[in-house]
């Protein structure tokens, strides 16, 4: 599947910068470094041969060099692929409006259920390389605690091209167990409230509505 090949493409991306800022190899010894036109000429090659796929192979790969395009720079100018640390209110909000998709995790380190939710949050922004997703602790934003009513953590909020489209108070809103949750589970709110990129991923309806997505609250 095209899929298939764009994912390992992606992850390549990002395991090459993650050599570059730490030195580490982070990529199997059969990883291809694998040139994007070079792949998108395989790409082509290969829907020629299928006689559904070639009525939609233009605009297919079309979308294909976009997103992949748009995960290069993510990954190398806008430290996407990690959970990225913010320390300072004014730059929340302004990655808060410009974004297009960005995940918020407010939360203090001294907590177990935040450390928890990091640890999920991260794996997802390496899978995920056109979301931006950030943690912040509570104590740095109090402007923000106070319009977004913050008084349980964790809270997560998701923002959509500047409004607020997803909200987590605790991990109600991810399972019956209060001191965890499947990764799927949170994998699925975000796809649900669109997120994280639908490109090259199959089957969430957009048809489900998130409770406090009419909540008003925007930054």
């Amino acid at each position: 599947m095209d899929y298939d090949r764009v994912n390992k493409y992606e992850q390549n991306i990002l395991s090459k910068q993650v050599e570059k800022y730490h030195g580490e190899n982070t990529r199997d010894s059969d990883s291809d470094d694998v040139d994007v036109d070079e792949l998108l000429n395989e790409l082509e090659d290969e829907a020629e041969d299928n006689d559904v796929f070639v009525r939609y192979r233009e605009q297919r790969l079309q979308e294909i060099s976009q997103h992949i395009k748009k995960v290069e720079d993510s990954v190398k100018f806008g430290n996407y692929g990690i959970l990225d640390t913010v320390n300072e209110e004014s730059k929340l909000l302004k990655m808060s409006s410009e974004i297009d998709r960005i995940i918020i995790h407010f939360q203090m380190e001294t907590f177990a259920k935040c450390r928890f939710m990091n640890d999920r949050l991260k794996t997802l922004s390496q899978k995920h390389l056109t979301t931006k997703f950030v943690k912040v602790n509570v104590e740095d934003c109090p402007f923000l605690v106070k319009k977004l009513n913050i008084k349980v953590l964790p809270f997560v909020v998701g923002y959509r091209k500047g409004k607020e489209v997803l909200r987590l108070v605790g991990f109600s809103k991810l399972g019956n167990d209060p001191n965890g949750f499947s990764l799927e589970n949170l994998e699925t709110q975000l796809k649900v409230a669109d997120l994280l990129d639908s490109t090259f991923s199959i089957g969430i309806s957009k048809s489900q509505n998130d409770d406090d997505s009419d909540s008003g609250l925007d930054i």
